[in-house]
């Protein structure tokens, strides 16, 4: 049965940390205008966010950590202009990160140790 997350819209905290199977998240995620915290960690079957991930603008914290079948990161992530606290570490399979750091003016904490396959991070990461 799928979550429709529609009914949601004032919630502002989730924590789906450990659901080892998830695959994917559903498409009405990104109806919860209101979230501010978002928590997947150890999501380890999570292949890739939304294309329209971008839409939560509220988020202040976004954890990842080891959802380690991440492989990209949707571009829309650069609307997150909220977002204080980015953890990544552990995505074994991400390869890249196209994102231009300068709309992440309120970043505080980022974390990319573990990432393996990371290659190289875009120039833009000075604008920090």
């Amino acid at each position: 049965m799928p979550v429709e997350f529609r009914i949601l819209q004032i919630l502002v905290e989730l924590d789906l940390s450990e659901c080892s199977e998830l695959g994917c998240l559903p498409n009405s995620i990104v109806d919860l205008s209101q979230l501010k915290t978002f928590q997947l960690q150890g999501c380890k079957k999570l292949e890739n966010l939304l294309v329209e991930f971008g839409k939560l603008q509220s988020l202040v914290e976004l954890d990842l950590f080891e959802c380690s079948k991440l492989g990209c990161l949707p571009n829309s992530i650069v609307n997150l202009s909220q977002l204080k606290t980015f953890r990544l570490e552990g995505c074994q399979k991400l390869e890249s990160f196209l994102v231009e750091f300068k709309k992440f003016q309120s970043l505080v904490e980022l974390n990319l140790s573990s990432c393996s396959k990371l290659g190289c991070l875009p120039n833009s990461i000075v604008d920090l």
